[in-house]
């Protein structure tokens, strides 16, 4: 039986710095040395992503943008997929216009790669910081207009603010999110700002982790995870093990929870459970 091991970054795999520890990079290595089966599955792009894991030897593809594009870390080549379905995009552009208290950072292919946009005329304090922990980064395209981008193209998208205002805003856009995987979320690195992430069913981690398990010729799935954009894999996979700094909603969810990730807690639980 081949198991394939997929581990959330954020508030999972890195420690609370953002980083990994050196006993994770230890232990994953051995475990892919080993012929073992990893990857990750996270919010962020690849480009974000990569930064962070480089020290790890993966070879099997990665689930970036929550299951939206798959990435091969051989090449960096990305597969696009998943689309937001253009009437949640339209709807969410046309109640965040203007001085919207909440607004939003799109991510779309626009000439062949991946791109995040947003309009620095209506920027807030919320997608500044957002955008400043990231600088530089090539992804970045600021535009005066939304018409800039073909909205057909957009694979995810997060209105970022208060919690109060986007949760209004979910409220208001009600149907014009059927089709989409939606979740309200804090910002792991930045307490007290929220996300409002949209994405498509079909681009959810649950959808990317059965394409990458049939790659990968896997009959058994252990995900790691924290937050509630986790819990799509969680109920895919034959053991869900959250770490002790989850959200409740995941660790009451969680097949079991292990050590948080201050404590490197996946490479624990690896080196006791799947290490040859």
């Amino acid at each position: 039986m081949a198991t394939l091991y997929v581990s959330d970054l954020d508030g999972t795999l890195l420690l609370p710095n953002g980083t990994l520890g050196e006993r994770t990079v230890a232990v994953v290595n051995a475990l892919v040395e080993a012929g073992g089966l990893f990857t990750y599955a996270t919010a962020r792009g690849y480009e974000s992503s990569a930064r962070v894991t480089g020290a790890l030897r993966l070879d099997l593809p990665v689930i970036t943008y929550g299951g939206a594009v798959i990435v091969d870390p051989r090449t960096g080549r990305p597969r696009y997929g998943a689309r937001v379905p253009v009437a949640a995009v339209e709807a969410m552009l046309s109640a965040t216009e203007g001085a919207s208290p909440v607004q939003p950072v799109v991510f779309a292919n626009h000439d062949g790669r991946d791109r995040v946009c947003w309009l620095p005329e209506f920027s807030t304090p919320s997608v500044e910081s957002y955008l400043s922990r990231r600088a530089p980064d090539p992804r970045f395209l600021p535009l005066t207009d939304w018409r800039e981008i073909d909205w057909a193209e957009v694979f995810f998208y997060a209105v970022l603010g208060e919690q109060a205002p986007l949760r209004q805003l979910r409220d208001t856009l009600g149907a014009a999110l059927e089709g989409c995987h939606v979740t309200l979320t804090e910002e792991i690195y930045a307490p007290g700002q929220y996300w409002l992430e949209v994405g498509s069913l079909d681009g959810t981690k649950a959808a990317a982790l059965r394409t990458v398990a049939e790659a990968a010729g896997a009959d058994r799935l252990v995900c790691f995870g924290d937050n509630l954009n986790d819990l799509p894999m969680f109920a895919v996979a034959d053991e869900s093990l959250a770490v002790a700094n989850a959200l409740d909603e995941v660790r009451r969810q969680a097949s079991s929870v292990i050590g948080g990730n201050a404590e490197e807690g996946v490479a624990t639980w690896l080196s006791a459970n799947a290490l040859p």
